[in-house]
């Protein structure tokens, strides 16, 4: 079995990051390693940033889930990008148990998982989060209702029985298994950069002087009508900087393909991410890279476990708000062009400093050769 792995250096991103895997793909491959991305036959296709993707063609969930993790036996590393549990789903003991079994075998074989956790209850439990701001994140979560803490720790303990290393990237720690901090996220800054040209299809309309950008996707995270992103807020901002004469607009995304997105928001004068949850998504760091003034709350706890941690985020541009001080933090940008200016060049410069994938993936070799 040993001779089914084409060479030490290799790894399967198991499930993409956005478009982080991708990057560090090309960053490693161009460093000698055999760097593959696998996806499950329903993986949604807008959320798919480039078609170079080892794609299973069964209809059985359970069968394509089988079929990708057999293929693991071919790499060293194993990048899981979501949650190592099934819970919830049909079978999932059954599904948790083999899993289990085949992941100790590639153990014996060589093969190491590293474990990435896609949300917030993918390594901090419900109970905990129900603490955090007397409630308001989950609170606002429309997938709070299907979020369960049995499912919750059930992951938890495959991750701690399956993963050789877990990297963990926002600022809220987790007692439930063992975390790394690395800068992982990371961006090619020559796609994200401030000057790339925009296709015609993509341009926008709006006439106005400064154009606010807002995106959501919330498939799978909107049943009871309820924003994590804050987004009726962003909404109220506006409408009252509108009332007072500001030339502003909201640009209002959704559903746009991850492929095309920086094309937007490249246009944008400032962007509005998140008001509530309390760390920086793909969103803010992206526009960061893009050289944009960014407002997104972040939890004053979490900027300071961030900035014990990596020097860059001491001085991070990123423009905290919450829903109450989202309207007065609008205003000063609208109103203070040399103010937008000098958030625009430090949030480019924060981007250089930390999320270039050039840079980081030394790191990400570094965390792999040490397991």
């Amino acid at each position: 079995m040993l001779a089914l792995r084409s060479r030490s250096k290799s790894v399967l991103f198991f499930n993409p990051d956005y478009h982080c895997s991708f990057f560090l793909k090309d960053e490693l491959t161009k460093r000698g390693w055999m760097v593959d991305i696998s996806v499950g036959n329903t993986y949604p296709a807008h959320l798919l940033f480039r078609e170079d993707v080892k794609k299973t063609r069964s209809k059985v969930a359970a069968l394509d889930y089988a079929i990708r993790w057999l293929s693991a036996i071919r790499y060293r590393f194993v990048v899981h990008y979501g949650r190592l549990s099934a819970a919830g789903l049909g079978y999932s003991r059954v599904i948790d148990r083999g899993l289990l079994l085949w992941c100790r075998l590639l153990k014996l074989l060589g093969t190491h998982v590293i474990y990435i956790p896609s949300g917030c209850r993918d390594h901090v439990p419900k109970g905990i989060w129900k603490q955090i701001d007397d409630g308001n994140v989950c609170g606002n979560c429309g997938f709070e209702p299907k979020c369960s803490d049995d499912d919750n720790y059930r992951n938890f303990s495959q991750v701690r029985k399956i993963a050789a290393a877990a990297i963990v990237g926002d600022g809220h720690p987790t007692s439930e298994f063992a975390e790394r901090r690395i800068r992982y996220k990371s961006l090619d800054l020559e796609l994200f950069h401030p000057n790339i040209s925009i296709p015609k299809e993509h341009r926008w309309e709006s006439p106005a002087k400064i154009r606010v950008l807002h995106s959501h996707s919330l498939e799978n995270r909107n049943l009871n009508g309820k924003n994590i992103k804050g987004t009726p807020h962003v909404v109220h901002a506006i409408n009252c900087l509108k009332s007072e004469g500001h030339d502003v607009d909201l640009i209002n995304l959704s559903g746009v393909h991850t492929s095309t997105m920086r094309f937007h928001q490249v246009q944008a004068d400032i962007v509005v991410d998140q008001l509530i949850y309390g760390g920086a998504g793909s969103t803010t760091l992206e526009c960061l890279a893009l050289g944009k003034p960014v407002v997104c709350y972040i939890r004053p706890s979490w900027a300071k476990f961030l900035g014990d941690l990596f020097p860059e985020w001491q001085e991070c541009p990123i423009i905290s708000a919450t829903p109450d001080t989202l309207e007065g933090e609008l205003r000063k940008l609208v109103t203070d062009a040399q103010y937008r200016s000098q958030v625009a060049i430090a949030s480019r410069q924060f981007a250089e400093r930390y999320l270039d994938v050039r840079k980081n993936v030394l790191e990400v070799e570094q965390l792999l050769f040490s397991l």
